[in-house]
């Protein structure tokens, strides 16, 4: 059964108290809280173990921690305080960022960096029982399924997973194969469509989103679908786009607002 909840950079502008009304009074269920804005990584712990208790009063979770720890420029060290965190947040994943520059640009310094750095935070994290996800983003190393895998194989730790969302929208079978490369090792759904200049309706992608939940049906697929930005980051569009998800993995919403199968 998959399993829907909000980024919170989605509504960076909202406090966390709005952010957790949204998610109730939608039906979602999961809440991946930013380390941008909302949780950031030098947040008290006291504070971080009080959004949790907010959340479970709300009936939510936290499937996974939004870090924004660049792999590429960032130093082990640092990767603590957001393991730290994650704890207290009952996080099974964190996620993090593999550098900005496409994988035909990485230089042999910046390969063996990104190499060395994700292969020591994927260690710590196993230990404490996270996953370490990529980002699975256009101008990153992880720009498309060979070059995703190409760098996995490169690492080698089994701790090491990835995010999915769509990197080249209107290339609809691309990002299908993209998709069947990396399932093996696909953490959670980061579920948004853009033209590289704005966030755009998932309607106006209804294609290859159906095509997407089609395919993640029949593997069996029983994780995270996380909305993540939308036109305008408005919850009106929330809404359109909650809808048209929920039309495709065969849900809806009843009276009290929580999710519920058809």
């Amino acid at each position: 059964m998959f399993k829907l909840g909000l980024c919170s950079v989605t509504f960076r502008e909202m406090s966390i108290k709005e952010v957790i009304s949204v998610c109730s009074e939608h039906g979602l269920e999961g809440i991946e809280w930013g380390g941008d804005i909302h949780l950031k990584p030098g947040a008290p712990l006291e504070f971080v173990a009080g959004v949790k208790e907010k959340c479970r009063d709300a009936g939510l979770v936290t499937p996974s921690y939004g870090s924004y720890f660049d792999v590429m420029e960032q130093e082990p060290e640092e990767f603590e305080h957001i393991l730290e965190r994650a704890l207290v947040l009952e996080a099974d994943t964190i996620r993090v960022w593999p550098g900005w520059v496409r994988p035909e640009n990485i230089s042999g310094y910046q390969l063996e960096k990104l190499t060395h750095t994700s292969k020591r935070i994927a260690e710590m994290a196993v230990v404490r029982n996270i996953r370490v996800a990529y980002e699975f983003h256009d101008h990153t190393p992880t720009e498309g399924g060979e070059a995703l895998l190409s760098l996995l194989e490169r690492v080698r730790h089994p701790n090491l997973y990835t995010y999915y969302q769509l990197i080249r929208p209107e290339e609809t079978e691309w990002n299908l194969n993209n998709l069947d490369q990396i399932y093996d090792r696909l953490a959670y759904i980061h579920v948004q469509a853009n033209d590289y200049k704005r966030n755009l309706p998932l309607a106006d992608f209804r294609e290859v989103w159906q095509k997407i939940i089609e395919r993640l049906k029949a593997r069996g697929y029983d994780g995270w679908l996380l909305f993540e930005f939308n036109k305008d980051n408005s919850v009106g569009q929330l809404e359109q786009d909650l809808a048209l998800i929920r039309s495709f993995i065969g849900s809806k919403t009843d009276t009290g607002g929580r999710c519920a199968e058809s």
